[in-house]
């Protein structure tokens, strides 16, 4: 019996599921906070006087984190470990900027 290469050890082990499963969480995570953060802040600007920025901003809200929640699954079902990761610290360290621009939507 021969020695297996790391390649084939990772096979052997199921490596590559963990790393799928982790990624499309986090992918999730990362969608879901960017994605209605960013509409929900869409939507309340598009209020007006009587009150309608707080429902259209709720609106927002919701179905920004559904479709960031399928988008962010889908992105780290695609892309893997890494590059979700990568997002997600890119996503958290801009959110928690006091100083840095608010993007125009």
């Amino acid at each position: 019996m021969r020695e297996l290469t790391s390649v084939e050890m990772q096979s052997v082990s199921g490596a590559g599921f963990f790393d799928f499963i982790g990624a499309v969480v986090v992918g999730g995570v990362t969608g879901t906070t960017s994605f209605g953060l960013k509409w929900a802040m869409s939507g309340g600007s598009a209020g007006g006087v009587l009150g309608v920025g707080l429902v259209s901003g709720t609106g927002g809200l919701v179905i920004g984190a559904a479709v960031g929640l399928v988008n962010g699954a889908l992105y780290g079902a695609i892309n893997g470990w890494g590059p979700t990761v990568g997002w997600f610290n890119t996503v958290v360290e801009n959110t928690f900027d006091p100083i840095a621009p608010v993007i125009k939507a």
